[in-house]
């Protein structure tokens, strides 16, 4: 029955292979054409499978596992804690290539041949307006992907033969872009249907995706001295709220929003990335349980997280006991931090390192967090102490790579081993892929974000809309709720002075609640504040990294401090708010010109 719903239902895990324009190609040659084969709603329903892989998900390939977290450890989340690999921004690393997986007009085109054959099929008019609008969905997330990197782009609204003009036509401008995409994403909000079975694009996506889109163009006409930008941020507010008043509350569980084998019936999912052992699996569980993971997070993203009273760590209402000791820094803190990052702990492994077996040491403050997380986690989530994919235990957090107890696993090079995307009930027994944890594509916690975001720039946000949006995040998160008018200039003492007090906490909110999902080197981009990444990524204190084996900063001697792998960056170039257009696109229309200050 699960394979029959699978096949018939949503089909966001079909093969790659079977989901390209080869859909044309499998019919007898000269027995078919496109008006043949795009006649019926089932005809098109068939061949719309193919566009649902524009969503990225979790990855299968072994080399991509990671991706999901470029853009916090591109920003100032997070590093991949392998040498070569510091933020490109941060240490001026970024080039332009001939190569750009952002920049697919592929994919435009598979979305245009449906798209024109549309007016000429077999289907009821009111058939043809929901797959114009599916198109439409499908055409605007790719569009918004390529605008939100390159700024200007060819606008391509037909599919092209080998002689069109448009091939060699310039960029069209931002504002004419942006406006398509919105009013596409309109019409297809107005015209959609929602017959074509569950975990389908239907209104609520198409709103989702117009919330996201206009936040991003919104903030960033604002930031960017663009205008029209409240054009933009009106739209999100009204479809936000839509939202809000369809899914109100959120899934008590945080962590079972990443982790669970199906997102079916899930509080608050909108549409999510569907795996299933033989369809589709991914490789992201497996990578986090080995020791292949080298996904961690800084200090700056560790302190970020509010005190559970509500206060930042750097307001002295908040009771924090600082950083030298990693319990201390760790206790009292929003429950997302510990289902992010690691929490402290140490066990004792008396029959070695390669086993199950573990016991308690006698220092109570050894098992604080062990307690604590069998209470805020389900069993087979995020549990202490924590383990590889062969369930060998491991002997504490911190977990140092470089002094590692015999354990290569579930380690960091800082101390601050993010496991997000840990749990122990999907399959990890290959490294070709055999995880099947579905993966969130659009959830109302970020929407709630979107919300809050679009009515403070609006001048519209108070304790009614924070009540509604970011008040349902942190009563799951166990956080004094916000209280919109006890934010004054002194909240935060560590704010960017040239932020407001209540939208830096809208903000701070955004970053924890979206932490590794890939959100914030873009949110940096829209809100110009690219100089975030100059901070040079810090880990853990230490009092000796002599023996850790490790290099700290900050410290009164080199044997103490917090850790540090990659060096001070060079640091944010203004001109990487725009991606370099890939050099072969240049090449092949000469029409086109390249963002400006990178190479041609």
């Amino acid at each position: 029955m699960k394979y029959i719903k699978y096949i018939i239902g949503i089909c966001l895990f079909l093969p790659t292979s079977c989901l390209n324009d080869s859909f044309l190609e499998e019919y007898p040659k000269g027995q078919q054409t496109e008006s043949t084969v795009f006649t019926t709603y089932d005809n098109f329903k068939t061949y719309a499978w193919g566009l649902y892989n524009v969503f990225f998900g979790y990855a299968y390939d072994t080399g991509q596992t990671d991706e999901i977290f470029r853009g916090d450890y591109e920003a100032d989340n997070m590093i991949k804690g392998l040498e070569g690999n510091q933020s490109q921004w941060a240490y001026q690393t970024a080039k332009a290539t001939d190569e750009s997986s952002n920049w697919d007009y592929d994919y435009i085109r598979r979305v245009n041949l449906m798209l024109d054959n549309i007016d000429g099929s077999q289907m009821s008019d009111v058939d043809k307006e929901h797959w114009r609008s599916v198109g439409y969905f499908f055409r605007s997330y790719k569009y918004f992907q390529m605008l939100s990197k390159f700024g200007d782009i060819p606008w391509v609204e037909h599919v092209l033969s080998d002689d069109s003009p448009e091939l060699y036509a310039p960029r069209d401008s931002r504002d004419l872009v942006a406006g398509n995409i919105l009013s596409n994403l309109q019409y297809a909000e107005q015209n959609i249907g929602n017959d074509d079975g569950s975990n389908t694009i239907g209104v609520a996506a198409v709103q989702a995706l117009m919330s996201r889109f206009t936040l991003f163009e919104g903030t960033w006409r604002k930031y960017h001295g663009l205008a029209d930008a409240d054009t933009y941020l009106k739209e999100c507010v009204r479809v936000s709220e839509a939202l809000i008043a369809q899914y109100p509350e959120v899934h008590p569980k945080y962590d079972e929003l990443f982790n669970s084998e199906s997102l079916a019936g899930v509080t608050g999912i909108i549409l999510y990335k569907a795996y299933e052992t033989g369809q589709l699996m991914h490789g992201l569980t497996r990578m986090v349980r080995t020791g292949e993971s080298y996904i961690e997070a800084t200090k700056d993203a560790v302190d970020s997280y509010l005190c559970q009273n509500g206060y930042p760590i750097t307001n002295t209402a908040s009771n924090y006991a600082g950083d030298h000791n990693v319990y201390d820094q760790f206790r009292n803190r929003d429950y997302r931090l510990y289902l992010t990052v690691c929490p402290p702990y140490m066990v004792k492994k008396p029959n070695g390192p390669s086993t199950t077996d573990w016991e308690y040491t006698d220092d109570p403050q050894d098992r604080e967090y062990i307690d604590l997380m069998a209470t805020i986690s389900g069993e087979t989530y995020h549990r202490l102490p924590s383990a590889n994919f062969r369930n060998y235990t491991v002997q504490g957090q911190p977990h140092l790579k470089n002094n590692n107890w015999g354990q290569g696993w579930n380690a960091s090079q800082m101390g601050f081993w993010v496991w997000k995307y840990y749990n122990s009930h999907t399959d990890c027994s290959s490294a070709n892929g055999t995880c099947t944890t579905d993966a969130p594509l659009f959830r109302i916690g970020e929407v709630m974000l979107n919300y809050a975001e679009a009515m403070y720039e609006l001048g519209k946000f108070d304790q009614t809309a924070a009540n509604k949006s970011i008040n349902k995040l942190r009563a799951r998160a166990n956080v004094t709720l916000m209280n919109v008018e006890s934010i004054g200039d002194d909240f935060d003492p560590s704010r960017d002075q040239d932020v407001k007090p209540v939208l830096w906490e809208i903000r701070r909110e955004r970053r924890v609640e979206l932490m590794g999902e890939g959100f914030r080197l873009d949110d940096l981009r829209r809100w110009k504040k690219g100089e975030y990444v100059n901070k040079q990524p810090l880990g853990v204190y230490v009092t000796d990294a002599a023996s850790l084996n490790v290099k700290v900063t900050g410290g009164p001697s080199d044997n103490e401090g917090y850790i540090y792998f990659f060096g001070e960056p060079l640091g944010w170039q203004e001109y990487y708010y725009l991606y370099p257009l890939p050099l072969k696109q240049l090449a092949l229309n000469k029409n086109l010109e390249q963002n400006p200050e990178w190479t041609k």
